[in-house]
């Protein structure tokens, strides 16, 4: 059976995807069931977070990657494959084995789109994660080793991070804080070991209350940069640059509009962006992540065409012309 199909029927174990050669062809649909087996066989997991039956870009990795042996052989040698399912046909939802410890892993490993693909030890823990690639399976196997190499050496490098932190002191601890802000500032969301330099970061807040040595400033930009965002750091930023004058409010504001993924949230969002711009943004490219869906929220959510057009125009007139669709969408609110 090929799992990949929109209409098969998800595996409800592990069934072979090549009969000619099972050691290396088989899915699992159970986690727990997969975990165990990688446990007695000496393996880690590849656990494919998917929709089997209506996500496009997970189709299409079934089809162009994970069904075909140049993919499966040299994978299979290191790794037992997991595929757990969040369809949407009610026939195939009876048939997935565990839909509660499905969707339990999904909130547990932060997944956010389909297909999310994580490289992980029988253990749970995760040192490579990915999605959809073009190329081809070759490709793929490559960009998986190299995913998982990187990402073992930024565990490591983690774990090296928290343990050094626990038993340091005084300026030793503060160097260590300034160590993690750095790496989150450059992690991306792929960055195998992001929660561990967060959490080290935010070691800031307690160090440096009153931001005298630039550590909690620093602390707030990263975390902004990654998208952590939560009440204490709102209220920090707020605190610190409450009229945007250091540009720290606006990277909150495009932080928070990020964060947006449900229609009750577009009113608070437009609200928050409609204040800075009374205050004034000082990064143009910021300006215009805001000013764009400011414009179509305004269009197709609040029905206020006024604020709509002014919002399009505003992104207009600090160019767009890289973007001609984004252009001529712009140019057509106003004009429609």
């Amino acid at each position: 059976m090929r799992f990949f199909s929109p209409l098969a029927a998800l595996l409800f174990a592990a069934v072979p995807l090549a009969a000619q050669d099972e050691s290396h062809a088989t899915w699992f649909a159970d986690f727990d069931a997969a975990a165990k087996a990688a446990r007695e066989a000496k393996k880690n997991l590849l656990v494919d977070f998917t929709g089997s039956d209506w996500c496009g870009w997970c189709i299409k990795l079934h089809e162009e990657v994970f069904d075909h042996e140049e993919f499966l052989k040299p994978i299979g040698e290191g790794y037992l494959l997991v595929a757990l399912d969040f369809p949407q046909a009610e026939e195939i939802k009876a048939k997935v084995p565990n839909p509660k410890r499905n969707e339990e892993l999904s909130q547990k490993y932060g997944v956010q789109g389909f297909p999310t693909i994580l490289l992980m030890t029988p253990d749970g823990e995760v040192f490579g994660r990915t999605g959809y690639q073009q190329g081809g399976p070759a490709k793929y196997v490559e960009h998986l080793n190299e995913l998982a190499t990187a990402g073992k050496a930024s565990l490591a490098k983690a774990k090296e991070l928290e343990t050094k932190f626990a038993a340091a002191k005084g300026e030793a601890q503060i160097a260590l804080v300034r160590e993690a802000i750095d790496l989150l500032a450059k992690a991306t969301g792929e960055t195998i070991g992001v929660e561990v330099f967060e959490k080290v970061a935010r070691a800031a807040f307690e160090l440096d209350k009153d931001n005298a040595k630039g550590l909690k400033l620093a602390a707030i930009e990263a975390l902004l940069t990654a998208g952590k965002l939560d009440a204490e750091l709102e209220a920090s930023v707020t605190a610190l640059d409450p009229k945007n004058e250091k540009g720290l409010y606006e990277k909150l504001v495009l932080a928070q509009v990020k964060t947006v993924n449900a229609v009750e949230k577009v009113t608070a969002a437009l609200a928050s962006i409609e204040a800075l711009d009374a205050l004034g943004i000082q990064s143009k490219e910021i300006a215009k992540e805001l000013y764009v869906p400011a414009a179509f929220w305004n269009q197709r959510f609040a029905k206020d065409m006024e604020k709509a057009k002014k919002f399009a125009q505003k992104a207009l007139d600090l160019g767009v012309d890289d973007n001609p669709p984004l252009k001529q969408a712009l140019e057509g609110l106003i004009n429609g």
